[in-house]
């Protein structure tokens, strides 16, 4: 009996660290996906700073085709825009 109950004490005291090594696991995890999610989060707001950019750039561009008597139609996209 004193052997079951002992072998029975080191099998809790293993499950014990195994469960304690999961939970920092899961933590560390846990921190990582916060970290990501603010990390898109500012990709996010980035692009659409880059989108507002993006559409007020062609708009000028728009303009300097249409005040440089350019069809805008056939305007080149690129590097000289």
């Amino acid at each position: 009996m004193r052997k079951l109950s002992a072998q029975y004490e080191t099998e809790q005291r293993r499950h014990s660290g195994q469960v304690e090594a999961l939970q920092g696991h899961v933590e560390r995890q846990s921190g990582q996906i916060e970290a990501l999610r603010q990390h898109i989060e500012r990709q996010s707001a980035e692009n659409e700073a880059l989108q507002v950019q993006i559409e007020r750039l062609d708009v000028l561009a728009t303009r300097l085709a249409e005040y440089s008597g350019i069809s805008t139609g056939a305007r080149p996209r690129g590097r000289g825009w």
